[in-house]
């Protein structure tokens, strides 16, 4: 494909006739947050729609294709697994493609984590992982993050709180979980104490939420995505990992980490949690375990975490031979190729882009970039760091009519490239989008 290439009003006639049936048969829900256009083929870092369009693609879808759109060798692994065996469930027969699995997991993963669980996607791991942090340490609560987004069904959308409205009409019925903002740079309310832990979040949890609210006798574990995601792509501060780390260390807290996003290279390392060097008791995977071809996630956890037999977990499709044959390749490829290298040379990049984007436009609050996850937050004022949603909308609005698709989530405008994606194609989308900004600024 060549493009970007936008030819038209989106969406185009076509994409509007088929958008249009699907809202008469859709959930209403599921129906008006549908895109402007209807996705023909998609090849690597592009997407074409049914009317021609072509445009760059920097979701990724929402981050679970991390090498491009079909990348050829991972669907040729997980069709050739398809047709020798099919679905099977492999809670009650083990096949081929297991072991090797997850033997490789355990050795990229973490120092400390030796077992694995089976997990169909994201949101079923991290269940999984919240029921093993209760059942290990006889605990029944969970201290999670603002901002943080985790699924939207049952304890893992009860341990998320990006936003009060995803969660709505059951989180009074999920018991057992608690929250403090997450450790943002660019947000925190709290600043570290003299003599404290060395950061204002763990002072916070240390000093108010245990003294006054929680026991701690009664914590299982703290659930947090080591970079937030759809929350906005940010990373904490070095000192924060320190002292949470000190933390469960002190009041025996398993640390369990949703990688479900930021795994398998997206932040610059094989798991986000290794930049900051903590060493995790659990860690849930999904999303771009699969390679963008098949769906697949997995609970991988410490002997304390999950040295017992008693809890039953997982699902039908779980680790089926297709998808953990696609998981197996994606692994092969970070082996084969140059990846994490690409992943930091697209950060350095994106980097001095929203540099740029600070310097020349006030609107522009914080640019952040840590490795393929880049955002810009949009204020209406610098001082008061009100966010701008309109702006926000607009702004992904004119870029997708360009030709550049990006993400406008609940915080931030968020770049989530394919981590193969050339970095002048990077550049290339970072100029379109200071374009934008100039024309609704009204300048030159």
């Amino acid at each position: 494909m060549n493009g970007p290439d936008v030819r038209m009003p989106l969406p185009g006639r076509d994409g509007a006739t088929i958008l249009g049936k699907l809202g008469d048969v859709l959930y209403a829900g599921l129906a008006k947050d549908l895109g402007p256009f209807v996705i023909r083929r998609k090849d690597g870092s592009w997407i074409e729609d049914i009317d021609g369009n072509v445009f760059l693609d920097l979701i990724s879808g929402m981050a679970s294709v991390p090498l491009g759109a079909a990348n050829k060798r991972i669907v040729d692994a997980a069709v050739e697994a398809l047709r020798e065996t099919g679905l099977e469930d492999a809670h009650f027969y083990a096949h081929e493609y297991m072991l090797p699995l997850a033997e490789q997991l355990l050795a990229v993963a973490p120092d400390g984590l030796t077992r694995v669980d089976i997990a169909l996607n994201g949101t079923e791991a991290v269940e999984t992982m919240i029921r093993f942090a209760r059942r290990a340490t006889r605990r029944p609560i969970v201290i999670g993050f603002m901002g943080g987004y985790h699924g939207e069904a049952g304890t893992a959308g009860a341990v998320g709180a990006e936003t009060s409205d995803l969660s709505a009409g059951y989180r009074a019925l999920m018991p057992g979980f608690v929250h403090v903002p997450y450790p943002n740079p660019y947000r925190t309310p709290f600043e570290a104490r003299p003599g404290g832990t060395g950061d204002g979040t763990v002072d916070f949890i240390r000093d108010h939420l245990l003294f006054h609210a929680v026991d701690p006798a009664e914590v299982a574990a703290i659930v947090i995505e080591p970079v937030l995601g759809s929350g906005g792509c940010v990373a904490p501060p070095p000192a924060f990992w320190t002292a949470l780390a000190a933390l469960c260390e002190e009041f025996g807290f398993l640390l369990a980490v949703d990688e479900v996003k930021s795994g398998f290279g997206r932040s610059g390392a094989m798991f986000a949690v290794q930049r900051s060097g903590v060493r995790p008791d659990l860690m849930a995977l999904g999303k771009a375990m699969g390679g963008g071809v098949m769906p697949i996630g997995a609970v991988l956890g410490t002997e304390r975490a999950m040295d017992f037999d008693d809890l039953s977990t997982g699902s039908t499709w779980s680790w089926f031979p297709a998808s953990c044959a696609a998981a197996l390749e994606t692994l092969a490829v970070f082996r084969d190729e140059p990846v994490l290298d690409n992943v930091l040379a697209l950060e350095a990049a994106g980097t001095d882009a929203l540099r740029r984007l600070l310097e020349r436009f006030s609107a522009v609050g914080d640019g952040r970039a840590v490795g393929c996850f880049q955002a810009i937050e949009l204020v209406t004022d610098r001082t008061t760091k009100e966010r701008d949603a309109g702006r926000q909308r607009d702004l992904a609005g004119r870029l997708a009519r360009r030709g550049i698709l990006a993400d406008s989530s609940t915080t931030s405008l968020n770049i989530q490239p394919s981590l193969l994606l050339p970095v002048e194609t990077l550049q290339m989308a970072y100029g379109v989008l200071d374009e934008e900004l100039s024309a609704m600024d009204g300048s030159p």
